[in-house]
């Protein structure tokens, strides 16, 4: 090679260098923007310590290989554009504009003894739900599942995700989970690689188990008759962690729910991920 073609070829790659750093960080945002449904967030290039900003909200970005990633929940109760945001050190490094579509997710018109709709305010069961969220707040850095996830139960649903509920005809809420018809003692299984990280017994919600697959993604498990596994211990997709009950003064189902930085999103959306998500 001569001088002025190895010359060249200097100043090409300079070139490109200089090309690729004036583009800036690149943004990918996956997933559909439905109401309670979960945005995989992934930011590439070299950026310090992103967070994502999404409905007056902020989730911190976790490392992977050339960039970072986030998993966003989306909140039942949006609507219209908004805006999401990457921002390092103050500074916004990349934004989209986003249209969250509706859901219809139905409604539900329960009868239930006045007891039972009573200890939905009692101090202790509130305590029961202030600890799963308390035991979200630690995050594990790294994608610990590897592909789709699967159903915990292979049982019919009962009971959607997000049905709006009227209990006795005044008290309003609404199901932040997927219900599985399942009978008592049958299995329950990790639906993904993941981590205990809660065990309990609620006075609503019964045994209750949490899982976490980490970049803020978390899995819940109410009414269990029994646990398998203990706390810390680690699961792999299809290992048993339980099995299914009727814990907190219920007919035997399991109510499992999946929440991104503890905000509820819709069970199945994990298990069609994205196809670089696996």
């Amino acid at each position: 090679m001569n001088r002025r073609r190895f010359l060249g070829g200097l100043a090409a790659t300079a070139l490109c260098a200089t090309a690729r750093a004036q583009e800036g960080p690149r943004l990918s945002i996956q997933g559909v923007a439905f109401q309670a449904y979960p945005l995989f967030v992934s930011l590439y290039g070299e950026v310090a310590s992103p967070e994502v900003e999404f409905e007056s909200k902020s989730y911190r970005m976790l490392a992977i290989s050339g960039g970072w990633r986030a998993v966003v929940p989306v909140s039942i109760d949006a609507r219209g554009s908004h805006q999401l945001r990457v921002v390092s050190r103050g500074q916004t490094v990349a934004e989209r504009s986003l249209s969250v579509k509706p859901r219809d997710y139905g409604m539900q018109y329960l009868s239930i003894s006045p007891s039972t709709l009573a200890s939905y305010d009692d101090p202790q069961n509130k305590a029961d739900d202030e600890a799963i969220l308390a035991a979200m707040k630690g995050v594990d850095d790294s994608q610990l599942w590897h592909g789709n996830w699967e159903l915990p139960c292979q049982a019919p649903e009962s009971t959607g995700f997000g049905q709006r509920r009227l209990y006795n005809g005044w008290k309003k809420g609404w199901h932040k989970g997927l219900d599985l018809a399942g009978w008592e003692g049958q299995a329950i299984t990790a639906p993904a690689d993941g981590r205990v990280i809660h065990k309990a017994r609620g006075i609503v919600n019964g045994n209750t188990l949490v899982l976490s697959h980490g970049l803020g993604v978390f899995s819940v498990y109410f009414h269990m008759n029994s646990f398998a596994v203990g706390m810390g211990q680690s699961v792999s997709r299809g290992q048993q962690i339980g099995s299914v009950g009727g814990t907190g003064g219920f007919a035997p189902h399991l109510h499992w729910e999946t929440r991104c930085f503890g905000g509820p999103v819709h069970p199945k959306a994990f298990l069609q991920l994205p196809a670089d998500w696996r």
